[in-house]
């Protein structure tokens, strides 16, 4: 891949999130991150790769994820999370109603809320059989 990202590969599997958080931070100190921008980094990949670990492939199959950074700018990091699952693009769910009471909300909805409200940019592609889900971070 020359798109001028840095990538992991691992399998998709709860196992591999610590590696991809810690792949994460090389690049979020490259760019030069604050800490806060580090738990931002962290709460949107933990949101994205367990949708991924858990949903995009079919119970009883194994798969890959695979992440992505590369400095935009200091203090700018891009991110692409990558899967081979069936297309799904999750920017596509409505937005949860957040006025209505906790109880009587759908389950759901909610995780890729917080990833389109903190993320300053968010976009999804299908190409070439896989999932792609881009943010930016600054």
């Amino acid at each position: 891949m020359d798109d001028g990202l840095t990538w992991l590969r691992l399998p998709a599997a709860m196992p591999s999130l610590m590696q991809f958080h810690e792949f994460a931070h090389e690049g979020a100190r490259h760019a030069g991150l604050t800490e806060a921008q580090v738990h931002k980094l962290d709460l949107l990949i933990e949101e994205l790769l367990v949708n991924v670990i858990h949903y995009a492939y079919p119970k009883g199959e194994s798969g890959e994820a695979a992440l992505g950074y590369a400095v935009v700018s200091p203090q700018c990091l891009r991110v692409e999370i990558q899967d081979a699952g069936g297309a799904f693009n999750p920017l596509e769910a409505e937005d949860p109603d957040l006025e209505l009471a906790t109880e009587d909300r759908p389950i759901g909805g909610l995780g890729i809320y917080l990833v389109k409200t903190m993320a300053d940019s968010v976009n999804y592609r299908r190409e070439d059989g896989k999932n792609i889900l881009s943010f930016q971070l600054s």
